[in-house]
């Protein structure tokens, strides 16, 4: 449990200063400044007071117990610092020092020295070199951000301090509050998984957003974030992306679902708000806060102008938003108040002339009509606008409605400075073009859709089955691997000899299989629609070359004729386990890219969900009058292959390609497996 860490009564301060340039200084001023009701003890070797605080020189002179501690001193005295702390029983410390696992060897292994510390003490530590922690219903800021705390309901949490750092300053001059605001640093012990799961259960959080460089354990994230997301909304700013896996993939599925999919697809399981910057970041923060529960799925607007409605109204389309109906007292008394050239109705053009007071009548109306959550208010300036007057009556509306969602696009330059601040401290969100308003508002109206269908994502520990120590497992045995999952496959026979011709039903695939035979295409290790004994002699004697080589062998198998060529299969992400695979199949896998992503709990309905999202479903619902392909057959095999990704751990990819779907259901046809 965190609770002593965010509501501590008693804190250590570990580096002390009474020299204001140093962070020691800073957090016991921060401390002092927020009010913090509990008691603070500064430790330093050589002062008396800082601060008309008695200091000690170690935390063994301390005379109460210690729920806190707060390391701030050069990092190779650190270590020695959390081996006092672990024999004082203090179980809680925050690291701000810098120096560990981001600057080389020696920071590792202290690094390292401190987690095993930790484990064995079973204690909590946030950092190292991070900027600390603020827990604003405890009056509590024990970091060196300079910042007023103010009791709010959004928690937030930042890997990177600069970018804590950016978060806080933005909050000025705003009415904007955090409940808690950490920053993980390192992340050597305590991770944004530990702090998504205590969150679930405070009922000072209302929101969580998270800027996250790295995510070390995807799946213990999927968990955590899925419970929380069932209740609270859950923002993720995720960087880094696409310089992760940079492992060469030895099959189609790798190449297509390499740790930048894999990651995404994670962010989706989890049921979170994907974002991609910062400016997005600060402009949901705005509307969710307080506002959570009240934010509908449809849309009102309001404009002075026709131009950016139609702008809008081409994005709406784009996001599935649908615009609210007014109701006929709505419609009534917008039709007394305004002039008798606007024509009501949704989205309201109020015309050029308008100003600040036809704005307040007409949105008004609009506001009181209890069926209408959100509204959008679009301003060009034209001769009549009165700019800051209107951004003050929508300061105003937001103040007397607050079960409704206001925002703001007030298009233009210099002329809207003064106006756009004093939306920002009415706490209303404002975007400088109305495609970034729906942008966000589409994030939001998709996590209200999602929410009620996510289901937790649950761990499960299965036993390491070994079924083979080769790199990759071989040919036959994958295909009896696939059966053992009551997965459909091929008729296939390994080729010895010219004899075995003999006895097959033909017409027959005959493939040379091996490890380095990716792409039998290109490869010429394949020959299709062998009609008799004759031609598999001739193909077999081509296969000559690449018999050679003993790893590789013969076989023939049952040739389809019939049906859709798709692939299936998974690759296994380091942080989030395996990533199923669903797609278009054939020669031209990589070219169409026509994919669907999946984690390794997917269920039917999920599975159905994968084949609905493809291209190539057209063609499986039967397009152009073909006959229907068994849907229900593929989304079953799809779960068996997540099934058999959770019961083999080894298998690191697995390629099925093509996998044929017919009336009757699946068959695979050809299968690689990496372990």
């Amino acid at each position: 449990m965190l609770d002593k860490f965010f509501y501590p009564k008693t804190i250590a301060v570990i580096g002390a200063s009474n020299k204001k340039e140093k962070i020691g200084w800073q957090i016991i001023n921060n401390l002092k400044k927020g009010q913090f009701k509990g008691k603070v003890f500064p430790v330093n070797l050589k002062e008396q007071i800082i601060e008309d605080l008695q200091v000690y020189k170690s935390v063994a002179d301390i005379p109460s117990v210690i729920d806190l501690a707060v390391i701030s001193i050069p990092s190779f005295g650190v270590l020695e610092e959390v081996k006092n702390c672990a024999k004082h029983n203090i179980k809680n410390i925050i690291i701000i020092s810098a120096g560990f696992s981001e600057i080389g060897i020696e920071g590792k292994r202290m690094e390292r020295e401190i987690i095993k510390i930790a484990q064995t003490n079973n204690i909590n530590i946030l950092g190292p070199n991070c900027l600390g922690l603020i827990s604003s219903h405890a009056s509590l800021n024990a970091s060196f951000a300079a910042c007023n705390i103010k009791k709010g309901n959004i928690a937030f949490i930042s890997q990177s301090g600069a970018i804590g750092s950016a978060i806080l300053d933005w909050t000025v001059d705003k009415d904007f509050s955090f409940s808690y605001f950490i920053s993980l640093g390192n992340k050597a012990v305590l991770d944004e998984n530990d702090f998504f799961e205590y969150l679930k259960n405070d009922n000072k959080t209302e929101l969580v957003a998270a800027y996250l460089e790295e995510i070390k354990d995807g799946q213990a994230f999927m968990k955590s974030v899925s419970g929380l997301a069932k209740t609270k909304p859950v923002i993720i700013l995720k960087s880094g992306q696409s310089q992760l896996g940079r492992e060469a993939a030895m099959s189609h599925t790798g190449s297509l679902a390499g740790s930048e999919k894999a990651i995404l697809t994670g962010l989706k399981r989890s049921g979170c708000i994907i974002i991609d910057n910062l400016e997005e970041l600060f402009s949901l923060l705005t509307l969710l806060q307080v506002k959570t529960e009240y934010i509908g799925t449809n849309l009102s607007i309001v404009s002075n102008a026709g131009g950016p409605i139609v702008v809008t109204l081409d994005q709406l389309s784009k996001k599935n938003i649908a615009l609210d109906k007014f109701n006929k007292k709505t419609f009534e008394k917008l039709t007394k108040t305004l002039p008798e050239l606007v024509k009501i109705k949704n989205p309201l053009d109020i015309l050029g002339d308008a100003d600040a007071s036809r704005y307040n009548k007409a949105l008004d109306i609009i506001l009181k009509d209890e069926d209408i959550r959100n509204i959008l208010v679009l301003l060009t300036p034209q001769t009549s606008t009165q700019i800051e007057e209107t951004a003050r009556v929508l300061g105003q509306l937001n103040k007397k409605y607050k079960n409704k969602l206001i925002t703001a696009s007030f298009l233009g330059g210099h002329s809207l400075v003064n106006a756009k601040n004093i939306l920002a401290e009415n706490n209303i969100a404002h975007f400088n073009f109305p495609v970034q308003a729906i942008e966000a508002l589409a994030k939001i109206v998709d996590y209200k859709k999602r929410r009620k269908e996510l289901e937790e994502y649950k761990l499960i520990k299965q036993k390491k089955v070994i079924i083979s120590q080769k790199r990759q497992l071989d040919y036959l045995e994958s295909f009896k691997l696939l059966e053992k999952f009551n997965i459909n496959v091929t008729g296939i026979t390994r080729i010895e000899n010219k004899d075995n011709f003999l006895f097959l039903d033909y017409p027959i695939v005959l493939k040379a299989v091996g490890p380095n035979l990716i792409h039998k295409t290109e490869q010429s290790s394949i020959y299709l629609n062998i009609q008799n004994k004759e031609q598999a002699i001739e193909a077999y004697k081509n296969l000559a070359v690449l018999l050679k080589n003993k790893e590789n062998y013969c076989v023939a198998q049952e040739m389809i004729t019939s049906g859709q060529e798709l692939i299936l299969g998974f690759k296994r992400d380091d942080s989030f386990g395996p990533i199923i695979m669903l797609g278009m199949g054939g020669i031209y896998t990589e070219i169409f890219n026509d994919i669907s992503l999946e984690v390794d709990d997917v269920n039917y309905k999920r599975a159905l969900k994968m084949i609905e999202s493809l291209k190539v479903n057209a063609i499986i619902s039967g397009a152009r009058g073909r006959d229907k392909l068994n849907k229900q057959e593929l989304a079953k095999a799809v779960v068996k292959i997540a099934k058999l990704a959770r019961q083999h751990p080894e298998i690191k990819e697995l390629d099925i390609n093509p996998l044929f779907l017919d009336k009757s259901g699946v068959k695979a046809a050809d299968i690689r497996i990496i372990v």
